[in-house]
């Protein structure tokens, strides 16, 4: 008779596990627009959702274009997390939001001391953005307001989890906090303050931990060779010692650049989901101690 029992009660409490497991197929979904966002989703909510990432690896962030099956996969989100300043994000948003109207689309650049395009950008870094620096993820100091968003979003999209999302959050600000120390410290003990880059990405970077950042793009191109020269000048002239290039841009003016002037070149990837190395990574170029 007790073992009638146990197995009654086995076979109950087997059917009931299976009835409230949750397939990936039930999962929501939560759309991101770039990888680096996803990090933040996923130390919040950890698989709670499914994460889908617009961005694929290696492109442009200025030029993509979304193929009509990634459009189309917004259908099923039930939220989408963008930065508000992307190039592909401002021409294709009103068609994003056009595929699914009841999709909560959240720009993460509220509240972010953004940094505006001025003359000065233009003439002296060879570049200007037709509105704010969308690279404000790349600086530990600004994370906390992002991640702070993404909480807040993430617990009126299942409160149910209000609790477990709020302690994730609590560990991701230590995490944080912790990146931000040691990023400082890195940057506090860079051979120069002064650094070169193709593109102007570490804008933030630069601005929160007391760096120069000088871009050699000439509108997204290599600089002219009369440019070149002005750029091989000003590296000797300020000490510079590191170069960096994005991974999906051409490298060769980089290479000459750094060929010239004894400089690090240093190909880095702002795109990479792994925050919190990819920027310490950063970091620790300027300082000549990662090998490279």
């Amino acid at each position: 008779m007790r073992k009638s029992l146990f197995l009654v009660f086995f076979i109950s409490l087997f059917l009931s596990g299976c009835n409230s497991a949750v397939t990936k197929d039930q999962m929501k979904v939560v759309t991101v627009s770039i990888p680096p966002y996803k990090y933040f989703v996923e130390a919040i909510a950890d698989s709670d959702f499914v994460v889908n990432v617009m961005l694929p690896p290696g492109a442009d962030h200025h030029t993509w274009e979304p193929s009509p099956r990634q459009i189309s996969s917004l259908a099923a989100s039930d939220m989408l997390f963008i930065n508000g300043h992307l190039g592909f994000e401002l021409a294709w948003i009103d068609r994003f939001r056009e595929v699914n109207q009841k999709m909560k689309v959240i720009d993460l650049s509220e509240g972010i001391q953004l940094i505006e395009p001025s003359e000065e950008d233009e003439d002296h870094h060879g570049h200007s953005h037709e509105g704010a620096d969308p690279h404000y993820w790349l600086s530990p100091r600004e994370a906390g307001l992002m991640a702070s968003t993404i909480a807040d979003e993430l617990m009126k999209l299942n409160p149910s989890a209000t609790e477990r999302y709020k302690l994730n959050f609590v560990k991701l600000k230590e995490r944080i906090a912790a990146v931000d120390s040691i990023v400082n410290e890195n940057c506090s003990k860079a051979e120069s303050k002064s650094f070169m880059i193709f593109h102007p990405a570490l804008s933030y970077l630069a601005r929160d931990y007391g760096l120069e950042q000088i871009s050699f793009e000439d509108e997204g191109k290599m600089p002219s060779p009369a440019r070149l020269k002005e750029l091989i000048d000003m590296t000797r002239s300020k000490g510079m010692k590191t170069v960096f290039v994005q991974k999906e841009y051409d490298i060769r003016s980089a290479k000459v650049l750094a060929s010239e002037t004894g400089t690090r070149l240093v190909i880095i990837d702002p795109m990479n989901p792994e925050w919190d190395k990819s920027v310490i990574e950063i970091s620790k170029s300027l300082t000549g101690e990662d090998g490279k």
